[in-house]
């Protein structure tokens, strides 16, 4: 009896007021409405907090793949903190509380029913979340790629130097201020919009590597310091941002476990627990193109998509298939929505068991003009791509157009 919800742009909550910020383009609000991704975590019984109500149309596919829950409508204002908005009262009925992020909004809550010793404390989940945090953590370790942490923008120009570059702020999340510094003239537009704003710098610096594959090693680590490794997914990324996420292939698991990947895993979760953290942590890493493994290249000590796609693979691995989660942005004509799209989908849904199909996890506000939608699709080893082909099939059947892709 587990009470589901939570605010998924949690970095903005955590990230100090003071600290200056890099150039970016507005993150906009689809942030708000990825809460319904929750559902992957629900069992019967379960309750779900949203924001708005999912659609008829995601629920169905949902109980197509075994997700059933309880619903309750929390209409928090847009681009606040949901917890904010949830009636203390509606969560008496449910003893155990499963948020996507802990933040001091997350905390205040349970602090209302009486549990907030049942999470930990704000501040060290901000600590932690912090990629100066995990650099700080790969450099004691040991571990390449940590890069360098630079606290002005002289030493900024330092640190790139005339190397291609990433400038990450360490609340940064998804691409949002994260910046390629390639040239010259970029570095001085980044350099001057720090000095600009007479505000504390605190910006990471690592190299622009040669990646061959993006990966996530997932943990849940208890209150009492043990910990688990849940799986290790491979990510898709459009630029800096996260597209898709899928089981990590056995070539790529024989790779890690031969570099004694698991050691730096065990460091990783004893740190979080000896900060004060437990709960939910993914692991972003990568191996570059000339093989070189980057187990750490920063911490989200929160759930995750990849930990949702996994949470998905669960429940149809027992069935031979497995769960490949992607995102795609749709530019949608006017009159049409996610009623359109569940209906082109009608020969391509999945519907349990062992026959691949395509399960439509979260778009419940898909309108005109555009907007996001997150399929997961179940199937056997080695054709997803062609179960992916046929998604975008349906997707153009129902009038649509998925922005970025190519066949």
């Amino acid at each position: 009896m587990t009470a589901h919800f939570g605010t998924f742009d949690a970095e903005r909550w955590w990230r100090p007021a003071d600290l200056a910020t890099l150039p970016a383009a507005p993150g906009g609000d689809a942030a708000d409405g990825m809460d319904e991704l929750l559902a992957a975590g629900c069992s019967p019984g379960d309750l779900l907090l949203t924001r708005r109500a999912p659609a008829p149309e995601i629920r169905a596919s949902l109980a197509d793949c075994g997700i059933e829950f309880e619903h309750r409508l929390v209409p928090a204002p847009p681009g606040t903190p949901i917890e904010r908005a949830v009636d203390a009262e509606t969560l008496a009925g449910w003893p155990e509380m499963a948020p996507y992020a802990v933040l001091p909004d997350t905390v205040a809550l349970a602090a209302r029913l009486g549990r907030a010793d049942r999470l930990p404390a704000a501040e060290t989940v901000a600590a932690v979340n912090s990629k100066t945090w995990s650099h700080a953590l790969a450099r004691s370790l040991g571990l390449p790629g940590a890069g360098v942490v630079v606290r002005s923008a002289a030493e900024l120009a330092e640190a790139v130097g005339t190397r291609p570059s990433v400038v990450k702020d360490p609340y940064g999340v998804s691409g949002r201020a994260t910046l390629e510094v390639a040239t010259p003239g970029v570095l001085r537009a980044v350099t001057r919009t720090l000095a600009a704003q007479n505000a504390r710098v605190e910006l990471l610096v690592q190299p622009r590597f040669d990646r061959c594959t993006d990966f996530s090693a997932h943990l849940r680590i208890d209150a009492d310091g043990r910990w688990e490794t849940l799986g290790v997914q491979v990510m898709h990324n459009r630029g800096f941002r996260h597209a898709g996420s899928e089981p990590a292939p056995d070539g790529l698991l024989a790779e890690l476990a031969e570099a004694g990947y698991d050691e730096t895993l065990a460091a990783v979760a004893e740190a979080l627990a000896a900060a004060g953290y437990w709960g939910p942590a993914g692991v972003d890493a990568m191996v570059l193109a000339d093989g070189t493994l980057v187990p750490v290249l920063e911490i989200n000590a929160r759930q995750s998509l990849g930990l949702l796609s996994l949470l998905l693979d669960r429940r149809v691995r027992p069935h031979g298939l497995r769960c490949h989660l992607w995102r795609f942005d749709l530019k949608v004509p006017p009159g049409k929505g996610i009623s359109d799209l569940f209906a082109a989908l009608h020969r391509l849904r999945y519907r349990g068991r062992s026959v691949p199909g395509v399960t439509l996890a979260g778009g419940s506000g898909l309108a005109a003009p555009g907007g996001r939608i997150y399929c997961a699709l179940m199937a056997r080893p080695g054709e997803s791509a062609a179960l992916r082909a046929d998604l975008l099939d349906a997707i153009e059947a129902a009038g649509m157009t998925a922005r970025g892709e190519t066949r």
